[in-house]
């Protein structure tokens, strides 16, 4: 089993005033709706679960709306993890590295999350307007399928400016004048 191994000093610090704090509000307020969202979904499985064994009445679309919910919820968890650089990384490599090394390879990392999040953004929006266009719906409910993918988009927007508030922090530590 893997286990967290957290350098000194490692963990993300986040500045409590100014741009700092409002990225933790909003990504904690997302990251609490994500959170909702699956105890919802969890409560709509059960439900669906006991009606369809004791009165062979599951919930109907119970699938789609599990994978719309799913998606919808975790991209809402991917600002906070960003933020607090709570993200998969492989130290092993790196653990000879200094701190400064490290901030260097962290920069670039967070920078390249940053263009992937604000590509993905784009990229899901212009899916949303799409699928609006077209008129695409759910099979079982008729949900609009852009509906729920728009709900992605202000989740990656929000991880795209995680991300580079991130980076911006590691550029500050590579280049020394951050502790």
């Amino acid at each position: 089993m893997a286990e967290v191994i957290e350098r000194e000093g490692a963990a993300a610090q986040v500045s409590r005033r100014g741009v700092g704090r409002l990225l933790d509000r909003l990504a904690t307020g997302f990251t609490m709706l994500g959170g909702l969202t699956f105890c919802v979904l969890i409560v709509m499985s059960i439900v669906s679960i006991v009606g369809r064994k004791l009165f062979a009445a599951p919930v109907q679309g119970d699938v789609e709306l599990m994978q719309m919910g799913a998606a919808v919820g975790a991209a809402a968890f991917l600002p906070l993890c960003e933020l607090y650089d709570h993200n998969v990384k492989v130290d092993a490599l790196t653990g000879w590295m200094s701190d400064r090394g490290r901030a260097v390879l962290d920069s670039a990392a967070h920078g390249l999350l940053t263009v992937a999040a604000v590509l993905i953004s784009w990229r899901t929006a212009l899916a949303a307007v799409d699928g609006h266009s077209s008129g695409e719906v759910s099979t079982l409910l008729s949900v609009p399928m852009w509906q729920p993918v728009a709900l992605l988009v202000p989740s990656f927007v929000l991880l795209a400016l995680c991300g580079l508030y991130r980076t911006g922090g590691a550029l500050r530590k590579a280049l020394g004048s951050a502790s």
